[in-house]
């Protein structure tokens, strides 16, 4: 019996006891994840219903609320997935329970949270009249979400991040601003370009022409900031280009492609960066006919402006849109590096 009351017995029993409160925590923790809010495996499968062409204002809206739903998987330790938007049919979708999380404007598509009143409930608001809608027997994330977005608001990180994303960032707006920054995906840019040794104001001149910054924007089967289509993801292992950080990074690598492609030719720098944008927009195979043609009529192969000329009289591309795009790209960097200064 003195064993039982000896120091040691109580500091092995205290141990015992930890232990297996250690291992039933363990087991509701793996219990709550794989039951919990938003799917089976505690993951969030959502999707922003927000129109996203480049035209339109409320775009802008879609990366911010795709950072947003980020910040709120991330400080509640859930996995995220985006389901794109392609049209209403989202909506039965969610009611069916195959997503968890939907954003959409209110003024845009009052209809839809009329038809599904009875399946679905609102959040409060993102911003404005952004809304997330879920399944109203799902009350645990509806709270947890509320719960989260009202401490969220009172966050600088919030403040900077509307500001970020709803300035203007047209030349003049920048100019007349404190702030020099370019765009709202400026870190990304920095990031990847440096990675990819590019001209990070470049690549940002470039992500402009392409979308206006908007993340979600689509033309054709090319999309998101850098307008990204699958076969060029593709190339560069990335499989989901509406993250905007693997858009920034297909885009940068494809650019850098381009570039060490006319530096290898032995083209002088201009020319090298000329040749890259003209090929991003219309497709090197095209360049390199063009370059053939413009040789074939007299002209410098190796020069753009003298290549830009020669088309004029191909038979097939005129190249007015090409010509043009690689203009605007370089006088809008022309004019970012002298904001800079």
């Amino acid at each position: 019996m003195g064993f039982f009351k000896s120091a040691e017995f109580r500091v092995t029993a205290a141990v015992v006891v930890l232990a297996v409160v250690y291992v039933l925590f363990q087991t509701c923790s793996e219990q709550h994840n794989e039951e919990g809010e938003g799917g089976m495996d505690g993951g969030l499968r959502c999707c922003i219903a927000i129109s996203s062409s480049i035209s339109s204002m409320s775009s802008r809206d879609v990366g911010f609320s795709y950072e947003l739903l980020n910040y709120y998987a991330n400080d509640t330790g859930r996995d995220i997935s985006f389901t794109q938007y392609t049209d209403k049919s989202v909506w039965d979708k969610l009611a069916r329970g195959e997503l968890d999380m939907l954003v959409f404007d209110f003024d845009d598509d009052s209809t839809s949270v009329a038809k599904f009143e009875e399946q679905l409930v609102l959040t409060k608001p993102l911003r404005g009249d952004i809304y997330v809608v879920v399944d109203k027997e799902n009350t645990a994330l509806l709270n947890s979400f509320n719960f989260w977005l009202n401490s969220f608001k009172e966050s600088r990180t919030y403040v900077l991040m509307t500001n970020r994303f709803f300035r203007s960032y047209n030349i003049e707006s920048i100019a007349s601003t404190s702030s020099r920054s370019l765009s709202p995906y400026e870190d990304i840019i920095k990031r990847y370009s440096s990675f990819a040794g590019l001209d990070w104001v470049l690549v940002s001149s470039l992500a402009y022409q392409e979308s206006h910054y908007r993340m979600g924007s689509k033309l054709g089967s090319a999309q998101g900031l850098m307008q990204i289509k699958p076969t060029t993801a593709a190339r560069y292992g990335v499989e989901d280009v509406y993250d905007p950080e693997l858009n920034v990074k297909a885009g940068t690598l494809h650019l850098q492609y381009l570039m060490r492609l006319y530096r290898d030719e032995g083209l002088d720098s201009l020319n090298v960066i000329k040749f890259a944008l003209a090929s991003y927009n219309a497709g090197e195979g095209r360049i390199e006919e063009c370059r053939n043609h413009a040789a074939q009529a007299g002209y410098n192969r190796n020069d753009w402006d003298q290549v830009a000329l020669s088309l004029s009289s191909h038979p097939t591309f005129v190249g007015t849109s090409t010509i043009n795009y690689v203009d605007a790209i370089l006088e809008r960097c022309a004019q970012y590096k002298e904001l800079l200064k």
